[in-house]
């Protein structure tokens, strides 16, 4: 809260009796009173204090009324507090000489108090206008100076031309700034001279504002001066500003050209490409001509960039631009798209061989690219993929031709350097079932349309369901269960599987305490996607879902795949080993298929390591599937990790699985993954038929 002090005044008089009348009668009224008995204290308590009002006796010992006035102005900057001068001289001289040395007013003696207290709060009211004005005029003094500009009156009766003080500054490439109006107008360049007398005319006729801008020749450049003006009142003169927006218009100039184009190739960007592409079709009259659309990217491009750098990578970039640029067939537009994408617009005459005669074209253009390019001194061999749409059956729609276009490009499969497909009509139909499933996903998400399914993990050495995978579903309103292999890669694309990550994790939560209160104690293994490791602080979201839910870390296992732990291995490593020290367990999935070494597995902070069903499959009848599981199962019992055989299907892959040396086992030989209520039915099931098949075992 703000503390609102009282208003300070500082009585300078020798009478004690006169400093004691006035206060008794202003501190009364709620001002707050400052004493001094002469000059030499008054200026001393006026810097001490800083009052807001002085009021001041003429005739002191020591120093008098008019000196201790001279005294305060000299150390004030501006002249703003107000001072009243107490005197019983009423002679003129006295009184001039007050106002000469500073003060604001006088009041005679003796004093009519009423009368004083509405001449103070008029000089404090006053006083307060002035400090207003003062600071108004000081932020409009810093605003014109940032802004570049300054002011000018041109006095039409008497023919002269008034600058301000500052206006050379601003016109720093001016010789001279003359008063007369011809020569003053003479800054203007020669061929906007006559625009703005015509202008001034104008305006000393009407009285009508105006806001111009015209050029004033340099030395090395014209400058770009923008004059704004308007009559003064009645008067035959014109009151205006003038700022120079050189710099201003430079840069909006280098705006609108990056708006349009690509700042790394200066090609024609995404933006410029298609207004150019609407034009091209609004101005194609004939049937035989059609508009065509060429969408080429550099394949794996970003992983030329992780591996070389922006730097390299925007000189590869410039050195393609160009190239395509030198070929680029008559009347076709080149653009970069983004990335390592270009598009080539051009005009063909259609026929029954026009796909030949594109291609034909194409080819002639695309030729020239595929060789060695050096990228940091290292020849490297790029591959590309190109899709084509034709504006063919009056397609007038530019957008939808950039994107059948895309469409096409992204749909074809590397067989070589060059690939080239057309887009098809059942491209659209392709195009338009993904459409739709975005928006049902997004409605999926919004509905929580989403539940999870556990398949049971076994214990081998006593038959044991210890833990279980959770997994997600989607229950779609018309089209039934969608599998995840569907719409988990269409949410990675969209950016949204980060969100359901998030609900996956919150939801497996909950369910686990939630069996943990019904007296069921399982492992919950939550699977972990690479989308979620490009989060900023992954393990820190992990820790406060769990600590919401109220989940014990000990049963949460993490899971991540083989090929998420190697994309940046350090950093994996760092984020396990925070998720470890809260008390996470963490797995490795899919062990077997990717590239990693065994090496990995010491500095990896693992609990459990799960075999992929891919050496499960065929395990009972290929040896080296067998041969691969032993040395899992050997290597994680030295390292003290639990191993889980994946895709376990039946009785004779369990009984290998066991005795290669797997701690447990999951897959559809114990049940297809269940819902939350069916997995508890089926593990109290399933206890009671262990305890009936072994009387002395009374449970799991």
């Amino acid at each position: 809260m703000i503390e609102i002090l009282p208003t300070k005044i500082l009585i300078v008089d020798d009478s004690a009796i006169e400093r004691l009348k006035i206060k008794g009668y202003l501190g009364k009224r709620g001002y707050h009173i400052i004493e001094a008995a002469n000059g030499v204290e008054g200026v001393e308590c006026f810097i001490q204090h800083k009052p807001d009002l002085v009021l001041m006796d003429v005739n002191m010992p020591v120093m008098n009324g008019f000196d201790c006035i001279q005294n305060i102005r000299a150390y004030e900057k501006n002249m703003v507090t107000p001072i009243l001068m107490l005197t019983g001289d009423d002679d003129m001289e006295s009184i001039e000489w007050a106002f000469e040395v500073g003060a604001n007013d006088f009041f005679p003696k003796p004093i009519n108090f009423p009368l004083l207290h509405q001449r103070i709060r008029y000089a404090l009211r006053d006083a307060n206008r002035e400090r207003d004005l003062r600071r108004i005029t000081g932020l409009q003094e810093t605003a014109r100076a940032l802004a570049g500009l300054s002011f000018w009156e041109l006095d039409a009766k008497q023919q002269q031309f008034i600058w301000c003080d500052d206006a050379k500054a601003i016109l720093h490439w001016v010789d001279e700034l003359s008063p007369d109006p011809e020569k003053a107008l003479a800054i203007v360049h020669p061929d906007d001279q006559s625009r703005l007398k015509a202008v001034f005319k104008d305006a000393l006729d009407t009285g009508l504002k105006f806001d111009i801008e015209v050029r004033s020749p340099g030395s090395r450049q014209d400058y770009q001066l923008k004059i704004v003006g308007q009559r003064d009142g009645e008067q035959a003169r014109l009151v205006g500003s003038f700022q120079d927006v050189t710099t201003q218009r430079r840069l909006e100039q280098q705006s609108n050209f990056l708006n349009y184009h690509d700042s790394v190739t200066g090609l024609p960007n995404r933006r410029l490409f298609q207004r150019d592409l609407e034009e091209s079709i609004q101005l194609i009259v004939s049937n035989r001509s059609a508009v065509t659309v060429v969408v080429l990217e550099v394949l794996r491009f970003q992983q030329l960039v992780e591996t070389y750098g922006t730097d390299v990578t925007d000189q590869l970039l410039v050195l393609l631009a160009n190239q395509l640029k030198s070929f680029m067939p008559n009347d076709a537009l080149v653009a970069r798209l983004d990335g390592g994408v270009f598009a080539l617009k051009l005009i063909v005459e259609v026929s029954i061989e026009h796909h030949e005669q594109i291609l034909s074209e194409l080819n002639q253009w695309i030729k020239h690219i595929d060789r060695a390019w050096m990228l940091d001194n290292r020849e490297t061999f790029l591959t590309y993929t190109a899709g084509i749409s034709v504006g063919q059956d009056k397609t007038t729609d530019a957008s939808l031709l950039l994107r059948m276009a895309q469409r096409a490009q992204r749909l074809q499969k590397p067989s070589g350097s060059i690939t080239i497909g057309f887009y098809e009509q059942d491209h659209e139909d392709s195009l338009h079932k993904r459409l739709k499933m975005e928006s049902d996903l997004r409605e999926a998400l919004e509905q929580q349309q989403f539940y999870l399914v556990y398949q049971p993990q076994v214990d081998l050495s006593n038959d044991r369901v210890v833990g279980v995978e959770a997994l997600i579903r989607w229950r779609h309103p018309q089209d039934g269960i969608v599998p995840p292999y569907v719409f988990i890669p269409v949410l990675e694309e969209m950016g949204l599987i980060n969100a359901l990550g998030e609900w996956i994790l919150q939801e497996a939560c909950q369910q686990q305490v939630g069996w943990m209160n019904e007296g069921v104690s399982l492992r919950m293994g939550i699977n972990l996607s690479p989308a979620q490791f490009e989060q900023p602080d992954l393990p820190g979201k992990i820790i406060a879902i769990a600590k919401a839910c109220g989940a014990q870390p000990e049963l949460i296992e993490l899971e991540i795949t083989e090929s998420l732990a190697m994309h940046n291995p350090d950093e994996t490593i760092a984020i396990l080993k925070r998720l470890r020290a809260f008390g996470f367990k963490i797995a490795i999935d899919d062990f077997g298929i990717g590239f990693s070494s065994l090496e990995y597995l010491l500095r990896f902070p693992l609990d459990t390591l799960k075999i992929d069903r891919a050496f499960i499959k065929d395990i009972t009848a290929g040896r080296s599937d067998r041969a691969i599981v032993r040395a899992l199962t050997s290597l994680c019992q030295g390292l003290g990790l639990t191993t889980i055989a994946e895709g376990v299907e039946n009785q004779r892959q369990r009984d290998y699985v066991d005795a290669l040396g797997a701690t447990e086992i999951q897959g559809y030989l114990i049940t297809p993954p269940l819902e939350s209520k069916q997995l508890i039915s089926f593990i109290k099931r399933r206890m009671t038929e262990h305890a009936s098949n072994n009387p002395r075992n009374t449970g799991e």
